[in-house]
C-alpha cells in the first residue's frame, strides 16, 4: 500500500476557461436551489468552491478511464465536476433521491454537459452498465459499498472513495485489494483496484 505526500496536491490543476465558466454556472445553479431545497451542505460561494476543490483533488493522481459511475451524487460532487475535466469519458450519476434527480437534471442541462447519464436507482440495483472507474463519497462504509457494487466494475477497475479524517482507516476492511491512500487536509482519498479473484 502506498501513502501519499501531500507534495502530489501541490501540482497545479490546469483547467480550460470552458470548465471554469460551467463550474460557475453550476456554481451559481447549487445557490439558487439551495435557497428552497435541501440539496448540498454547502449554502454560500465559498462552501461550494471548496467543494468543488475536493472533487477536483483526485486529477493528480487518476489514471485513465473510459466509463465512470457515481454512486450517491447527491448534489454532483464529484461526478459532475470530474464530467466537466473529462469530456471524453462517459458518467453514469447513480441517485435514487427525487429532489437531488431534478437538480442533476437542470445542473446537466444549464451546464451543457452532454457525457452524462442519470440512473434514479441504488447500486445493487442496477445490472445493465459496467464502468472502469467507481466513485463515491459519504454514501456508506467502503467494504458495503464494494459488496454491494462490485458487479458494476469491469475486471482490474478502480473505486475512488471519499473519505473524511474519521473514516479514513476503512482501507483496512478491504484486505487484498490493490490500495493506495491519498490524504490531503481533512480528506482522504482510497483508491483501490478490483480483480476478479479479490471480489469481497
Amino acid at each position: 500500500m502506498n501513502i501519499a505526500q501531500h507534495d502530489i496536491f501541490l501540482r497545479p490543476i490546469n483547467i480550460s476557461p470552458n470548465i471554469i465558466k460551467s463550474l460557475e454556472v453550476f456554481t451559481n445553479l447549487l445557490l439558487r436551489w439551495g435557497k428552497i431545497h435541501n440539496i448540498s451542505g454547502a449554502k454560500d460561494r465559498k462552501a461550494i468552491q471548496a467543494q468543488i476543490e475536493d472533487s477536483l483533488l483526485p486529477i493528480n493522481f487518476l489514471l485513465p478511464f473510459q466509463t465512470c459511475i457515481d454512486i450517491g451524487s447527491g448534489a454532483g460532487f464529484p461526478a459532475l465536476i470530474l464530467a466537466c475535466c473529462y469530456p471524453k469519458s462517459q458518467f453514469y450519476l447513480l441517485e435514487p433521491r427525487i429532489k437531488r434527480i431534478a437538480f442533476l437534471e437542470n445542473a446537466i442541462l444549464t451546464m451543457g454537459i452532454h457525457n452524462v447519464k442519470i440512473i434514479p436507482k441504488f447500486s445493487d440495483h442496477v445490472h445493465d452498465i459496467k464502468a472502469d472507474l467507481i466513485t463515491s463519497r459519504a454514501v456508506c462504509n467502503s467494504s458495503t459499498l464494494i459488496q454491494k457494487s462490485q458487479h458494476l466494475l469491469v475486471d482490474s477497475g478502480y473505486y475512488l472513495l471519499f473519505k473524511g479524517t474519521n473514516t479514513a482507516d476503512e482501507h483496512k476492511t478491504i484486505n487484498g485489494l490493490r490500495t493506495q491512500i491519498f490524504s490531503y487536509h481533512q480528506r482522504t482519498f482510497i483508491y483501490t483496484q478490483l480483480h476478479n479473484k479479490n471480489k469481497i
